[in-house]
């Protein structure tokens, strides 16, 4: 009985193993990179220019990027192997830390761009967009940490993993690498919890962490290129319709074909509706805990790390329990657990801030604000386990039937639109509620946004049920 419950739950077979482990290792490197990156940039932010300046990141810097980094991505894949093509994303991002580390950072003081106290006066709707533009390190820091998880994550990632696995070993494969991504955010959340502890300085903090990455970048190649002799290396590099073609499309072309495919536009659809949720109510809780941790880098940077480590452990239950709805139940299921628990944790979070006291909240009764901390920290915590463990798995099963173009160049697109889109409209949504009322905060106006994200919740519902539809005459 024992024996049959591990074969349910790690159902990997000793000839499949070697494979799985190196791509598995894989995932856990580029995850542990992402929550180092996740964790500090809001740290960052957060403590130095203040959590309403993210939305401001996201877009005016986050969104400009992600295009670049879309346009040479898609690019790039016409000209390099697949291998080629991951070494180059990886050495790209890690080579950017590196400098922010050596040279940006240690000279922010220098490379700050002073702005006339005059032009903020006169344009108050506009004063955080002058603030990162102020601080364009701190934004492209952000907006570089951001693009790793897309190209290196969601799009580097999968492709190869889509490539190289069958739709039946996906079954019993996907919801596994979400448990060692899960494992490498642990990682990530010790290490960066315990450079809290030793110095009140985050530049050796900024040096430790930064040394962390580059082993982790060497140890991503290393894996690659065991993968690719694993499989072989014409294998590995095969060149279909989306690596090389007699008859290429340009990018506007490129972007033109995508948006006439309807899966596609679902799976962007489902993806901005999972990135906007998680963005409105994620900035109405950094908020609250920024207020309560009094801006203080040290303990947001510690809070952040323990949430981490939970959201982790949260995940690797929630990975156990995907591999058995993965198994046992249709894909529509599986693809509604995500919504329904982010609607209920999400309307929770807002009915406290409703229904408290919001001006003696910021002034007096940090007790209530402790609560909301606490609540939007489950909310987070719920929403991002089930990413890895349920969403992802789901949202990957649906490329595997596609064709070549559509599982490259279509997710390619899909995950920058719908992961930097849905963060960047989450980003436009509240900076156009600062241009309106320049004088509120999020917690303000936490009333407007949470009838904006019961809309976008319901929108969710709808793209998952016209997927099912479509997917189920594919199979």
């Amino acid at each position: 009985m024992n024996k049959d419950i591990i074969k349910k739950l790690v159902p990997i077979h000793k000839y499949e193993l070697t494979k799985f482990l190196c791509t598995a290792a894989l995932t856990f490197l580029i995850s542990y990179i992402h929550s180092i990156l996740h964790i500090s940039k809001d740290v960052l932010v957060i403590s130095q220019l203040g959590t309403e300046s993210i939305s401001a990141i996201k877009m005016w810097a986050v969104l400009p990027t992600s295009l670049i980094f879309m346009f040479l991505y898609i690019k790039l894949a016409d000209k390099l192997t697949r291998a080629q093509l991951f070494y180059t994303a990886n050495w790209f991002f890690i080579a950017y830390f590196v400098l922010f580390a050596l040279v940006l950072y240690p000279y922010r003081e220098a490379l700050t761009i002073n702005i006339n106290s005059d032009v903020l006066t006169q344009l108050p709707a506009l004063k955080y967009l002058f603030k990162i533009i102020s601080n364009w390190h701190y934004s492209l820091f952000y907006a570089f940490s951001e693009g790793w998880v897309v190209i290196m994550l969601s799009i580097s990632f999968w492709q190869t993993a889509n490539h190289i696995t069958s739709i039946e070993e996906s079954k019993r494969f996907y919801p596994l690498f979400g448990t060692a991504a899960n494992v490498g955010k642990m990682m990530a959340s010790i290490l960066l919890a315990n450079c809290v502890t030793r110095s009140a300085n985050w530049q050796p903090t900024l040096n430790t962490i930064t040394s962390s990455i580059v082993l982790a970048g060497i140890g991503i190649t290393v894996c690659l290129f065991t993968l690719e002799k694993i499989i072989g290396e014409d294998a590995f590099n095969l060149k279909k319709g989306h690596f090389k073609s007699k008859n290429k499309i340009s990018f506007k072309e490129s972007l033109k074909y995508i948006t006439s495919s309807k899966v596609i536009l679902l799976i962007t659809s489902i993806l901005l509706c999972y990135n906007i949720s998680l963005n409105l109510v994620e900035g109405v809780w950094k908020k609250s805990y920024e207020v309560f941790f009094v801006s203080n880098a040290n303990q947001i940077q510690a809070f952040i790390s323990k949430l981490e480590f939970s959201i982790s452990i949260a995940s690797i239950i929630g990975t156990l329990v995907g591999v058995y709805v993965l198994q046992s139940f249709k894909w529509r299921i599986g693809a509604l657990i995500t919504p329904i628990i982010m609607l209920l944790t999400g309307g929770a979070f807002f009915l406290l801030i409703f229904f408290g006291d919001v001006t003696s909240m910021l002034t007096l009764q940090t007790s209530a604000m402790l609560v909301a901390v606490i609540l939007g920290a489950i909310y987070n915590m719920l929403s991002r386990a089930l990413k890895h463990s349920v969403f992802d798995p789901n949202k990957e099963m649906v490329y595997i039937p596609l064709d070549d173009d559509l599982k490259t160049k279509g997710k390619a697109a899909a995950e920058v639109i719908g992961m930097r889109f849905g963060k960047g409209s989450g980003a436009v949504i509240q900076q156009g509620l600062f241009a309106l009322f320049p004088t509120l905060t999020l917690l303000d106006l936490s009333p407007i946004i949470f009838i904006i994200f019961l809309g976008i919740s319901l929108w969710w519902f709808y793209s998952i049920f016209s997927l099912s539809h479509i997917t189920t005459k594919l199979k």
